[in-house]
Formats: C-alpha cells, structure tokens, sequence
C-alpha cells in the first residue's frame, strides 16, 4: 500500500550512483522484458541514475510548479503525521493548515495539488474514533476521510465521511491533469494478515467530478467507484496525461496482495487492460511527462526491496530503473533492502532530467526518506 515501507536512516546528502538492471545483464532484452531504445520517451533519458536526499523522515512529495512549492508527510513534534510544504531549493519549510479552525489538526497526509495550484487534496483522520492514531498513518488510512484546502492552508473543506470502524478508510487522492476529476481510495473491509488475498483489506477506487462554486467553495458530484467488481484489493495510481485514463493496481485477478499488478483503465468505456505479466509484486503506477508509465515492484529481487521500473502505456518494454537492493555498490541505505515506492507525474522537472521519489526504509513503521534522483540523459 502506500504505506507499506517509510522512514528510517539519516542518510545525509551523499551521492549515490545505481546501474539498472538491465544494464548490467539481469534483464537484457528478451520476449519477457525487451529493452527500449529509449526508456524514458521522448526526453533521452534513464539509468544509470544518481540520487541524494531531499528530505529526511518524509514522504507522500508532491511538487506544484505553479506555487514553486513542494508538499509532503512528516512527523511533528506532537507525533502525529502533518503536511508541510518545502521550496524545491530545501528553504522555507512549514506547516500547513496551523492555526486554520477549518483545517483538521490530527493525522493529515498524502497531500497532491490540483494542476492550478489552487487546491491541495488530502487524507486526514477523523477527530474522534477507537484507538490511537498510528491505524490513521498516511497510506494506512484507518478512520480516515477525503479533504481538500486552499493551497495556503487556511481554509479545508471535507470532502467524504466513511464510517468510523475498522473496515473502513482512505488513502491516496489523485487529480486528473485537466483538474475535472479527482480520484481516491476507500477501505470496504479490514485487512488479514495471515490470509493473502486480503492481507491489506479489499479496498475500491472512486472517482468524482471536482466542482468549484462561485464562491471558491470546492465539492464532489458524480461519485462512481470504478474498481473492477468484487472484493479485492485495488488502489489508485495516477491519470493520464490527458486525463482519459488512469493506472492502478489490483489483485482482483492473482487474489494474492504479494502478486498484485497494474492495469490501465479507460475512463469512456470502463475496459481494463492489465500491463503488468510477470508472477511479482507490483504496486504505485504513475504515468510520466512523456507518457510511459513508473511503477515499483520486486521483479528479479523477490522478498528483498523494491526498484522503480517504467514501460510503455500498452505495457510493451518493461525497464528497470533502479536496483537499490541488488546492486553492491547501493551502500547509501546502510547496505539495508529498501523500497522505492510513488513518482508522482508532477514530481519530475520541466526538462524531465530529474524527478522527487519516495523510498521506505521500514516495512513495520513506514520510515521513509524523499529523494531527489537524477537519469543519465543525452550521454551525460
């Protein structure tokens, strides 16, 4: 899930440099896994790739260009999870919604901005349930529901209100690029540890129109859940770049969390295409500027971390990027199996030669770090 690996080392600002594995012979193209001329597009980037840290004990980054700002989860010194904002150069780093009466004051998280800026969406725990707030951690999202605030954060409106038990939640908004729609999570039932296909809970994706009174006032209408049938566990991915489709992942067909895969759904006829072949572990799709599709999965590491890999939008070319847990000379982690996890389309630079990621550290208490990677791009 979203928070199924976080927070953990203090790493520092070393650089660190990772060979794909295709590039160093794991997965050369083949009928299985052909090798791109291009991985990346149109921009002529990818691995190797270098990377240094952004932020310390974060994650969920989100970058609005119009603002110049960056959003994502932390800790406060209350020990619950907030959103703060941060300038791309690392100054300027604040709280958002402090001293708002509208703006909720437990566990908020998962923060994207609408393409204007004008908005941001968001998780945020209820004011009152059973128990503490760790369930409500961004990406766990127990006793959780759908806001949205002004991009300064001094005015919130909540957008849905599960119900307060443990079978119900929400995690990871997502706007469409033309900003018409906005796209969500909700729990249907709690997860089970010991049974893999629902061992993180059945979960449904849920779509609206985003509406703006006169007023300023934002709301949803034309709720729809457009999951696939049936219980299991489906997550939101991100929109296409014209906002005709979207990505996500289920394991409405494997039934087994640990072989979850991504699909594309068009949005005009509700077909779902899965895009993912391989018997792994899949998880957090996000197109990127030109069009392919970056994911996270175990393939050719099972059981021991994650990379990030891209493909085409019809799924052909698979590539991994990364290689944080089989790479030897990967001893930024403290020589620890990480995760990288999310790459959210708006998270990668005008030029498309560097973007901001999420990698956890700890699958037990989603101790993460947020990095700024760099691709090799035009033979540099």
């Amino acid at each position: 899930m979203a928070g199924l690996v976080r927070r953990f080392l203090h790493i520092g600002a070393a650089i660190v440099v990772l060979f794909c594995a295709s590039c160093t012979g794991a997965h050369r193209g083949d009928a299985n896994h052909p090798t791109p001329a291009n991985p990346l597009g149109t921009s002529g980037c990818g691995p190797p790739i270098t990377y240094q840290v952004f932020e310390n004990d974060a994650f969920g980054v989100d970058w609005s260009k119009p603002n110049d700002v960056i959003a994502f989860n932390a800790k406060g010194a209350d020990g619950l999870f907030h959103i703060y904002t941060v300038k791309p150069d690392g100054t300027n780093r604040q709280q958002i919604g402090v001293g708002s009466p509208t703006f909720p004051q437990r566990t908020t998280g998962s923060p994207v901005w609408s393409p204007s800026g004008r908005f941001m969406a968001f998780v945020a725990e209820k004011p009152s349930h059973p128990g503490d707030s760790v369930p409500a951690t961004p990406g766990w999202g127990s006793y959780s529901d759908l806001w949205v605030a002004a991009a300064d954060g001094r005015r919130a409106w909540q957008l849905t209100n599960v119900e307060t038990d443990k079978d119900h939640g929400t995690i990871i908004p997502e706007f469409s690029p033309d900003g018409r729609l906005l796209e969500w999570t909700e729990r249907t039932a709690a997860g089970r540890v010991f049974n893999p296909d629902r061992f993180a809970g059945f979960w449904v994706i849920k779509i609206g129109n985003f509406d703006v009174a006169p007023d300023g006032t934002p709301s949803l209408s034309d709720t729809r859940t457009v999951s696939p049938p049936g219980d299991a566990f489906n997550e939101t991915g991100g929109f296409s770049p014209n906002s005709t489709s979207l990505v996500y992942t289920s394991d409405y067909e494997t039934h087994n969390f640990w072989k979850s895969q991504i699909y594309r759904l068009d949005l005009g006829s509700g077909a779902s295409t899965r895009l993912t072949k391989s018997d792994t572990y899949n998880e957090h799709p996000r197109y990127t500027p030109d069009g392919q599709v970056i994911w996270m999965s175990n393939d050719g590491n099972p059981g021991h971390g994650t990379d990030w890999w891209t493909m085409n939008s019809d799924g052909s070319s698979p590539q991994r990027l990364s290689d944080f847990s089989g790479n030897p000379d990967a001893r930024g982690f403290g020589n620890r199996h990480v995760y990288a996890t999310v790459v959210q389309t708006a998270d990668w630079s005008p030029d498309h030669h560097y973007f901001y990621g999420d990698v956890e550290t700890n699958l037990l208490n989603s101790d993460s770090v947020i990095l700024r990677v760099s691709l090799t791009c035009g033979g540099s």
